[in-house]
């Protein structure tokens, strides 16, 4: 479901090929929060855009009392195709 939310707010189309790593925090409520490019496609405008693609998402659904740490980390890859 997170990857879903998220990756509908994203574009794998590119002019180049690349891949990109953005790590984020979930917090306990489903928000979304720190988010940065831990492994850079090497192309600015390929990183924003993924960053960008959880900075809209913003919120997810809260994390399942299960789970007993108040956050998650999360490490996202984002693979763009031409």
């Amino acid at each position: 479901l997170m990857r879903e939310r998220i990756l509908g707010n994203w574009n794998q189309q590119a002019e180049v090929p690349g891949e990109v790593i953005v790590k984020f925090t979930i917090q306990r409520d489903g928000r979304l929060a720190d988010v940065a490019v831990e492994r850079s496609s090497g192309y600015q405008a390929l990183d924003l855009t993924a960053r960008r693609a959880i900075e809209i998402t913003r919120q997810l659904t809260a994390l399942p009392a299960e789970y007993t740490n108040p956050t998650l980390t999360v490490h996202l890859t984002f693979k763009y195709m031409r």
